[in-house]
């Protein structure tokens, strides 16, 4: 296993991504989707992925359902949740949690879809060696997950 150096952040969801960050290199940033099997969080390989990397601890988006969700939504997005959690807890890394609102805040990216697109336009100018990982409109979850490691060091979680 490598040093224990990198921050690791997940924005969770079946559109989520985790995020890879060295504090010693911050123009880049690894970024990985969630890893999915069928409509749920594919445990093993998020657990592979964290062990493959090593970080020194992990930093979850601490999220809830929005109102606007139907039942089956939330179910999903809180078995996403709950997954992306327990499998930080169970390889033994350090887990912390913050709130969209307050990591948002920091970064002063707005809520909603406007939000998503800052914090992609955001995550390609704080990462340029890695714009291409955010290239898409859809890598949103990417660039989120990005801003919640840089967002763990900036704070001094780390």
């Amino acid at each position: 296993m490598p040093a224990a150096r990198f921050i690791a952040a997940i924005d969770p969801g079946l559109t989520g991504a985790v995020a890879f960050l060295d504090p010693q290199a911050l123009e880049r940033v690894s970024v990985f989707d969630m890893p999915v099997v069928g409509s749920e969080v594919d445990i093993a390989s998020l657990a592979r992925l964290l062990r493959e990397h090593g970080p020194a601890f992990a930093l979850v988006e601490l999220v809830g359902p929005m109102p606007r969700d139907g039942s089956i939504q939330a179910f999903k997005f809180g078995a996403a949740y709950a997954s992306a959690k327990a499998t930080v807890s169970l390889t033994g890394i350090c887990l912390h949690l913050a709130t969209p609102a307050v990591w948002k805040k920091h970064f002063k990216i707005q809520g909603g879809p406007d939000g998503k697109e800052q914090a992609r336009g955001l995550a390609l100018r704080l990462f340029p060696a890695s714009a291409a990982s955010f290239a898409r409109k859809k890598d949103h979850g990417r660039a989120e997950a990005a801003l919640l490691a840089r967002f763990a060091l900036e704070t001094g979680l780390m």
